[in-house]
C-alpha cells in the first residue's frame, strides 16, 4: 500500500461541535463527541463507522475544547487505519461557517465525493453504498452535488423530523420542510410550479416522506444527517453566506434557485430493520436520542457492534440473560443486586445489596449504595450514589457523588464534578452544572440563581442550577431566521424522558401522487377537507389518497391496547391519550368507529365486578372511570347512543359477567355526566338494543347471540325506566311548585 498509495482516498468530514445547547451542562468541560455511549467515547462509535465504510481519511471540525480531541486521536487505535486530521476554528458557530472554513483550507479531494457527518454516528451500514449509488447518478446528470441519507423504518418519532417531496424513479428530492411537532402545523404547502410545470417533463409522480408510518406497514422516514457531498457544496456555502444551516438555507437554497441549476437527491437506507442486517444507522443529536440509540446497542440493533462482540472501545463483558452486559473486569454484585435489561454494567463497579439496575447503563467505577435503584438513566465513569438514592430517566455525569436519600427526577442532567448532598430532591428535567451558567451579559452575583439552587439543592451541594431546554435561549447558530425545531415547546421533546405518547405526529406519512389517480381538483378537496382542529395540538397531514375500508385489522387492536394501557399505567392525560388514538386509527384504515369501541371496551375492562363495597362498589368505580375517561369521546362520537350501544356490545361479546351489573355501569355513566337521560332513552327504544340489526352486514344476531342482547338490554332498562320516572316525577313536582308561586303572586 505504501508503494502504490491511492491518491483519491475516500474522505469524511466529521462537524464534532453541535452548534447547540442541547448537552451543553454536561459538555462544560469536555466535547460532545467524546461523551461516552455504553461507556465509549461517541467519537470512537463514529470512528467505527467510517471504518466499516471503506473511508480512508477523516477530517474532525472542532470547535470547543479541540484540544482535548485532538489528544484523544492521538492515542486512539484508529489512527493505525484512518488517516485522521483535526481542524479547528474558534469562530465557525454555525456549520455552514464549517463547510466555508473547510473551503478556504483547500483540503478536500475534487477527484471524489466526501461524507459529511452532521453528528456523531452509531452505525452498522456501508456508507460507500451511498457514495457508489451518487457517483452513478452524477454521471447520468452532473448536476446533482449532495445526496441526503434518508432512513426508513422503526415506529420512533422525532420532533424534528421534516417533510420531503421525492420523486422515486430518479430518486430526486423537490422539497425539503421542517415539521416539527409544536407548534402544529395542519397542513404542508408545496411550490405549485412541481405540479403544474414538473422539470423534466418525465416527472408525473411524487411521493411525499414524512416521520411516521404509512398504513401499507412501512415505518416513518428519517433524516440520518449524513451526506455525500461534491466540491460544489463548500463552494456554494462560501458564496452565499447566508447559508448557515444546511437543511433549511443550503437545501431549500439549491432546491429553489432557478440560476444554480443544481439538483439534490436522496439515498434510502431500506425498509425495515432487522437484526444483523447492517441496516442501522442513527446520529445522537439529543438526549432523547442518545438514550434511543443506547437501548438499541444493548439490544444488538447495530450488531456486530455490540458489547460483547465488538465494543469498539476495547472493553470486555459478559452477556447474559435479558441483554445484561457485565464487564469482566473486577464487579463486584450483591446477591440481593435485581439487574433488568438491557443494561450495562462497566468496568470496577460496586453494586452493594438491595439494588436495584432496570433499563440504565453503569460506567467505569460506579458505586451503588445499598437500597438504592437507578431506571432507565445513564451513568458515566467514577460515580458514587449513596444508600436509599432514586434515579429515574436521568443522565449523570462523571466525577459525581450523590450522598443517601437523594432522589433524581425523569428527565434531569447533571454534569461533571457535581456533589448532590443528603436528601436533596431534584426536580424533574432539571439542569445541574459544576460552575455557574454563564450566558452573555452575564454578571457576577446573579442572586435569583443563588436563590433557586440554594433552595433545591440545600447547603450541602456543590453545583449551580442552569436553565432547562425550554428557558434557555437559540443557540449562536440561529443567526439567520427562526428555527421551527428550537421552539421552547419542541425543544422540550428533545429531552431525555419526554414521552411522545401525549404528543404524536401525523399518520399521513406517505402519499404518493400522479397524473394518472390525482387530479389536482382532488388534491385540493383533500386539503380543503382537512379539519385545523384535528386531534388536540398535534400536526396533521392532510395530503393523502383515499383507501377502501376494510375494517379494524388485529395490528390495530393489539396497537390500540398497548396505547390505552400505556397511557392508564403512566398516568397521562385522557386528552392525550386521545390524541394518540386519534393518530392511530387512519394509520391501520380501521375508522373511528373502531378506535371508540377499543375506548370505551379499555374502561369497561377496567371496572372490578367484585370490589369490597359490592353494587355501591361496581357503581363507585364505574362512576370514577367515566369521570376520568369522558373528556376523551367527544372526537370519536357525535351520537352517544351509539357510545352505549358500543358499551352493550362489548359486555355481550367479550365480558358476559358484567350482564348482570350493566344497570349500575348506565348508573355511573349518568352520574359521571358522560350521558343524560335523553340519551339512555334512545338507547332503551333502539331496536339494535335488543339484537335487531346486530348480526353480519346487519342481518341481526342469531337465535342464542340475541338472547344475549337481550338479557343485557333488560337489566339496562330496568335503570332507565326508573330514571324516567324520577325524572318525570321531579319534572311534576316542579311544575305543582310554579303553579302555586303563581296563585300565590295573584293573592299578593
Amino acid at each position: 500500500k505504501l508503494d502504490i498509495p491511492d491518491e483519491s482516498p475516500l474522505q469524511a468530514v466529521v462537524l464534532a461541535d453541535s452548534y447547540n445547547r442541547r448537552f451543553e451542562v454536561l459538555c462544560a468541560d469536555r466535547p460532545r463527541i467524546l461523551l461516552p455511549l455504553c461507556s465509549t467515547p461517541l467519537l470512537t462509535w463514529t470512528l467505527e463507522a467510517l471504518s466499516l465504510s471503506k473511508v480512508k481519511q477523516v477530517f474532525l471540525f472542532c470547535g470547543v475544547h479541540a484540544e482535548q480531541i485532538r489528544e484523544f486521536v492521538e492515542q486512539s487505535p484508529y489512527r493505525r487505519t484512518l488517516d485522521i486530521q483535526c481542524l479547528s476554528s474558534q469562530t465557525a458557530r454555525t456549520p455552514g461557517d464549517a463547510l466555508r472554513e473547510l473551503d478556504s483550507m483547500g483540503v478536500l479531494n475534487g477527484d471524489n465525493p466526501f461524507i459529511l457527518v452532521h453528528s456523531p454516528l452509531v452505525s452498522n451500514y456501508d456508507l460507500s453504498k451511498m457514495v457508489d449509488a451518487h457517483k452513478r447518478r452524477r454521471e447520468a446528470d452532473p448536476n446533482y452535488i449532495m445526496t441526503l441519507g434518508v432512513g426508513q423504518g422503526g415506529s420512533r418519532r422525532h420532533p424534528e423530523s421534516p417533510i420531503m417531496l421525492v420523486h422515486p424513479p430518479s430518486s430526486r428530492l423537490l422539497h425539503y420542510a421542517s415539521h416539527p411537532l409544536v407548534p402544529s402545523t395542519p397542513r404542508v404547502a408545496f411550490p405549485s410550479h412541481l405540479f403544474t410545470d414538473p422539470f423534466p417533463a418525465s416527472i408525473d409522480s411524487y411521493e411525499i416522506w414524512s416521520g411516521t408510518g404509512s398504513s401499507g406497514g412501512r415505518g416513518g422516514y428519517r433524516d440520518l444527517g449524513v451526506d455525500i457531498c461534491e466540491l460544489d457544496v463548500p463552494a456554494l456555502c462560501t458564496e452565499n453566506f447566508d447559508y448557515h444551516d444546511l437543511r433549511r438555507h443550503f437545501v431549500n437554497g439549491v432546491l429553489t434557485s432557478d440560476l444554480l441549476g443544481k439538483k439534490i437527491a436522496v439515498h434510502l437506507v431500506g425498509g425495515r430493520q432487522r437484526k444483523g442486517e447492517g441496516r442501522y444507522i442513527e446520529r445522537v443529536r439529543d438526549t432523547r436520542t442518545y438514550g434511543e440509540i443506547t437501548r438499541d446497542v444493548l439490544h444488538r440493533w447495530a450488531f456486530p457492534l455490540a458489547p460483547d462482540l465488538n465494543e469498539p472501545g476495547g472493553t470486555q463483558y459478559e452477556l447474559r440473560a435479558g441483554n445484561v452486559y457485565i464487564a469482566r473486569d473486577n464487579v463486584m454484585l450483591s446477591r440481593t443486586t435485581t439487574i433488568r435489561g438491557p443494561a450495562l454494567i462497566g468496568p470496577a463497579s460496586s453494586l452493594q445489596s438491595n439494588t436495584s439496575i432496570l433499563r440504565s447503563t453503569l460506567g467505569t467505577l460506579t458505586t451503588l449504595g445499598p437500597n438504592s435503584s437507578i431506571t432507565d438513566s445513564y451513568i458515566f465513569d467514577n460515580v458514587l450514589v449513596g444508600s436509599h438514592c432514586h434515579l429515574d430517566n436521568c443522565i449523570i455525569g462523571k466525577d459525581v457523588v450523590i450522598a443517601d436519600d437523594v432522589t433524581v427526577g425523569r428527565g434531569a442532567l447533571v454534569g461533571d464534578g457535581v456533589k448532590l448532598g443528603k436528601g436533596v430532591q431534584v426536580p424533574p428535567w432539571t439542569r445541574v452544572g459544576r460552575e455557574r451558567w454563564r450566558p452573555e451579559g452575564w454578571e457576577e452575583g446573579d442572586e435569583d440563581q443563588e436563590a433557586k439552587t440554594l433552595r433545591i439543592l440545600g447547603d450541602q451541594s456543590l453545583g449551580f442550577i442552569w436553565p432547562t431546554e425550554e428557558e434557555q435561549p437559540s443557540s449562536d447558530s440561529e443567526s439567520d431566521g427562526e428555527d421551527p425545531y428550537e421552539h421552547p415547546r419542541n425543544k422540550s421533546l428533545l429531552q431525555l424522558g419526554r414521552s411522545l405518547s401525549n404528543l404524536s405526529s401525523s399518520t399521513g406519512s406517505l402519499s404518493t401522487l400522479s397524473k394518472a389517480s390525482s387530479s389536482p381538483a382532488s388534491i385540493a378537496s383533500d386539503l380543503d377537507t382537512s379539519s385545523d382542529e384535528g386531534y388536540g395540538d398535534v400536526p396533521s397531514m392532510s395530503l393523502s389518497m383515499a383507501l377502501p375500508t376494510t375494517g379494524p385489522s388485529a395490528e390495530f387492536t393489539k396497537e390500540a391496547q398497548l396505547t390505552l394501557e400505556r397511557g392508564y399505567e403512566e398516568g397521562y392525560d385522557v386528552v392525550n391519550i386521545g390524541t394518540e388514538m386519534g393518530l392511530l386509527f387512519p394509520a391501520y384504515n380501521a375508522g373511528v368507529e373502531s378506535a371508540r369501541k377499543e375506548i370505551i371496551g379499555f374502561v369497561l375492562s377496567k371496572i372490578p365486578l367484585a370490589p369490597g363495597g359490592g353494587a355501591a362498589g361496581v357503581l363507585g368505580e364505574s362512576e370514577a372511570l367515566f369521570k376520568r375517561w369522558k373528556p376523551i369521546f367527544p372526537k370519536f362520537t357525535q351520537d352517544y347512543t351509539a357510545l352505549v350501544l358500543d358499551m352493550q356490545a362489548y359486555v355481550v361479546e367479550k365480558r358476559q359477567e358484567m350482564g348482570g351489573w350493566f344497570g349500575l355501569v348506565l348508573r355511573g355513566a349518568y352520574e359521571a355526566d358522560l350521558v343524560d337521560e335523553g340519551v339512555l332513552v334512545r338507547w332503551r327504544d333502539d331496536p339494535r338494543a335488543r339484537g335487531e340489526g346486530q348480526g353480519d352486514a346487519g342481518a341481526g344476531a342469531g337465535e342464542g347471540e340475541q338472547e344475549k342482547w337481550v338479557e343485557v338490554w333488560k337489566k339496562g332498562k330496568m335503570y332507565v325506566d326508573v330514571l324516567e320516572e324520577m325524572e318525570s316525577g321531579s319534572e311534576e313536582e316542579s311544575g305543582e311548585e310554579e303553579e302555586e308561586e303563581e296563585e300565590s303572586s295573584e293573592h299578593e
